[in-house]
This record gives structure tokens, sequence and C-alpha cells, in this order.
């Protein structure tokens, strides 16, 4: 309702803050002048930058190109060129590279190259057309920036690259977050041409006879961006011929609503989210408190930060799901081999690492054995003197020993379904289940809790509780100690 709400409102330009009923007018013919000025403002580049053109050969690269070599003549700066053969047109793909190459010489600047085969990239990405060749872009443009040493990276998007990529992003269903204007400067990318009409640069490049070369493909409306340029955009001029400045005005309007929600983000996440081992834990608690919008972006943010997905809003509604449930614990996969798991009061983030059961039981006799499954070591000890006093050590049980049966039935296994065993000052037995569940024992951390065991008798939940019927009385002749330490490490677990 929100996003057809404002559609209507740029359409009519009534009633929203920020909307003014202004149809375009021609801005001032200098383009040097006003593009200088905006850098300096901007801050886009500064004297002693150097600069690499992202140049296709088209009229905005193209003009852009020349206008910077105005610029530089005031202010001064390194300028280079860049520029990738998608071999996608064939014999105009070539033409294309060689205008580049001839451009580049004209005026004296170092060009960079590359020739990439885009379709056989969309093929093995599942990605379009369009999106292949734009990361194949953006990549080579950063890898040929650090490696020559260029501190900006200019790109020709313009305002009509705007109203463009917002219809196209309202028409696939993006979430507000989507909905905001492409930033005129992030990190080394900068985009003078960002408030400049196509109509402008086309105009000035005709003004200034400026040479550039037209991609036919441009014309054709099966692809996605052209067929908003050639089909929808002359509709709603139509409707609005101010309709182009509407847009603008209502992405300045909901980046400022994107600011306030990303401020609620980084707040959240600053005060509450946590990396521990490779994991993410967020407390559940204020979690669940947040707005829907900034809810998303939370949990979205670390979802792409850990896995090599876009996460959808589906995916992120059904961790809100999770979280509603009343049971204690659930998980969730979500794409990218990432699992999230509401584990009590907390939820927590990780990449799935295969673990295969350990069904081994692993047989105990007198003295220290190893197990490097579990990581851990067992030490088993006869007592020969009831001590006064036991330590307070969750990790060391002493046991009467003959109510422990055999000795050599002694061993130590994990969980399996169906375990029972009696707790300590408990008259019955209980599923082991249950009392995980009563501990708080996280799901995936049940199946390597080590157990005790003399035959079919847990004895022992180890850090845990021991089990009723082997406990020290009055009537013990002999104990048995069974102290257990993770591997190669000082004699402390914590529990």
């Amino acid at each position: 309702m929100l996003l057809t709400r404002l559609f209507e409102l740029f359409v009519t330009g009534n009633g929203f803050t920020g909307i003014v009923d202004t149809p375009a007018t021609p801005r001032p013919a200098d383009l040097v002048r006003r593009i200088s000025r905006l850098i300096r403002t901007n801050g886009m580049m500064n004297e002693g930058d150097r600069v690499l053109v992202g140049f296709s050969g088209g009229v905005d690269s193209a003009t852009l190109l020349y206008v910077l070599t105005k610029i530089r003549e005031k202010m001064p700066f390194g300028l280079a060129v860049a520029h990738v053969n998608h071999l996608l047109r064939r014999e105009e793909s070539e033409r294309d590279e060689a205008f580049v190459r001839e451009t580049a010489e004209r005026y004296g600047l170092p060009c960079f190259v590359e020739r990439a085969n885009v379709k056989a990239y969309s093929r093995s990405t599942g990605l379009s057309v369009q999106h292949a060749g734009r990361d194949i872009r953006y990549r080579f443009f950063n890898e040929t920036a650090d490696r020559e040493g260029y501190t900006r990276i200019a790109l020709a998007h313009n305002l009509d690259d705007q109203v463009e990529t917002f219809l196209l992003r309202l028409a696939k269903g993006t979430g507000i977050r989507g909905l905001s204007s492409i930033p005129p400067a992030r990190e080394r990318i900068v985009r003078p041409f960002l408030t400049t009409y196509r109509s402008e640069i086309e105009s000035y490049a005709a003004a200034r006879s400026i040479p550039f070369v037209s991609d036919s493909s441009n014309d054709k409306t099966v692809y996605e961006r052209n067929y908003i340029r050639h089909r929808i955009i002359p509709l709603f001029g139509e409707l609005n011929p101010a309709f182009r400045e509407k847009v603008v005005s209502l992405l300045g309007d909901l980046t400022e609503i994107n600011t306030l929600f990303d401020e609620r983000k980084r707040s959240f996440t600053e005060k509450n989210v946590r990396r521990l081992e490779g994991d993410v834990h967020v407390p559940v608690a204020p979690l669940v408190k947040l707005d829907d919008e900034t809810f998303f972006r939370v949990v979205s943010d670390i979802v792409a930060d850990m896995a090599p997905v876009v996460p959808l809003r589906e995916h992120i509604e059904l961790v809100r799901k999770v979280l509603s449930s009343r049971k204690p614990n659930l998980r969730l996969d979500l794409p990218g081999h990432l699992l999230a798991r509401k584990t009590y009061d907390t939820l927590i983030f990780t990449m799935k690492r295969p673990e295969p059961p350990i069904t081994t039981v692993f047989s105990l006799g007198e003295g220290r054995t190893s197990i490097a499954a579990l990581k851990i070591d067992a030490t088993v000890t006869v007592v020969k003197k009831r001590p006064s006093s036991y330590p307070r050590d969750s990790f060391t049980a002493h046991f009467d020993l003959d109510k422990l049966g055999p000795r050599d039935s002694l061993a130590i296994r994990t969980f399996r379904e169906g375990d029972r065993f009696r707790p300590l000052g408990i008259d019955k037995s209980v599923k082991l289940k249950d009392f995980f569940i009563s501990r708080k024992i996280p799901l995936e951390s049940r199946k390597r809790v080590p157990l005790l065991v003399s035959g079919d008798l847990i004895a022992w939940v180890v850090g845990h509780r021991i089990d009723e019927r082997c406990k020290i009385d009055e009537n013990t002749r002999r104990i048995l100690r069974v102290t257990v330490r993770k591997s190669c490490q000082p004699p402390s677990i914590s529990d």
C-alpha cells in the first residue's frame, strides 16, 4: 500500500513533501562550469587525484571524458580510461573498442581494455546478460584502479538513469530500501553527471561536436531498461509532463527515509549484534521489538554479510516467524548454506558445518583416555581413601564404584534417541531430551555432550548431573573419580 500511494503521489504531484509541480527547464549551457562546481562542492575529486573513467564510447561517457579534460585544466588531476568489450555485438563491439583506444590516444591518456565473454559468464552464474556485464565492468574497474593506483572511478550515470532504475526496482517489487537515489559518490566511485538529464548531455555533445559511438542494442526493448526507457516513461510523460522531476523529488524523500532506517539499523547492530567464533548472535527480546523495516535491514545485512546471497524479504519474514514461535529451539535453513537457530533467548546465525554424528562408544580404563572425536581427555581413578570434601567442579564426578557394575563396562558415548536417566535428587527417570531442554542446552550441541555410561546406565551427563543411582552414600565402600577435560587445554572447562 505504501508503494502504491507513493506511486500515485509522484504521478499526480499532490500532497507529498518535497514534490513540486515544476516542468523540466533547460540547464546552463556551460556544463563544464556546473559539473566542476558539483565536483568541488561534493568532494568528488581533489587536486592530485588519479581518475579512471569508465568509458563505453557512448554519448554519456564520451561527454563525461570531454568535460573532465576541461575541468582538469584548472584543477589538476590524473586521467585514464577503462573499457570492457562485452563481445556481444560482434563488429559493433570491435568498433567500440577501437573508438575507445583512438579517443584515449587523441587525449593522450592511458587506456585499459578488458575483453570478456559476458554471455558465458551469464550462463555460469545464472545472471541476466545485463547484470553479468555490470558485474564484469565493476570488477574490472576496481581491479584496474587497485593495480594502477587510481583513487577515483568516474562513471557517467545521469538523472534519467535514476528514473529508470527507480521504475525497474518498483516493477520488480523491491522494498523501500531499494527505492533510494543512486549515490553521487560512494567510496572511490563518483558520478558527476547524476544531476544532469540525458537530453542535456546529448545537446552539449552536439554543440561541442564531441565524437561518440551508438550502441544499437539500446533500441531493443527486449532488454528491461530499454523497455522502461522507450515504452513506460513516455506513457507517464503523457500523464504528467513533469513526471521525471516527480520521480527525482520522490527519490530524495525516500533517500531521507532510508537514511533514518539505516541509522536505526546501525544503532541496533552496534548494541546487540555479536560475532562469536564465526557465528553471529543476536538477543531475541530487543530484535522482535524492532519495526518491520529495521528488522528486515538488521537480519538481511547479517545474512548478506555471512553468505554470498541477496536475501529476499520472504526469507526475513520466515526468521520473524521463527522468533514468534513459543518453541524454545527452532532452526531455519536460509540460502547460501546459512542456518538461523533460535536457542531460547538468542538468535544464532551460523554457516552449516556438516559434522557426522558420533556413534562410537569409547571404552574407558583406569588412567587417562584421549577421545579425539569429542576433543576431550577422560581420567578414571579409583579413590582409595574417602575424601573429606568433594571439589565443586562440574567436570569431575565421584561415583559408588560398586553401583556402576563391572569396571570394563565403563565408556563414553553421545546422545541417542530414547535415552533416559535419573538426575541426582530425582526419584524417577526422565528423558535425556527433556533434561537438555530444562538446562537450555542448544539443540545443535546436544549430540556433542559426553555421556559416561556403564552398560545401559547413563551414570553422568558430563558437565551437568550424575545419575541418582550411582551416588555415594553412607554404605559406599569404593569410590571412582572421573574427570573430563578439553584436550590440550588447562584443567578447566566452563559450563
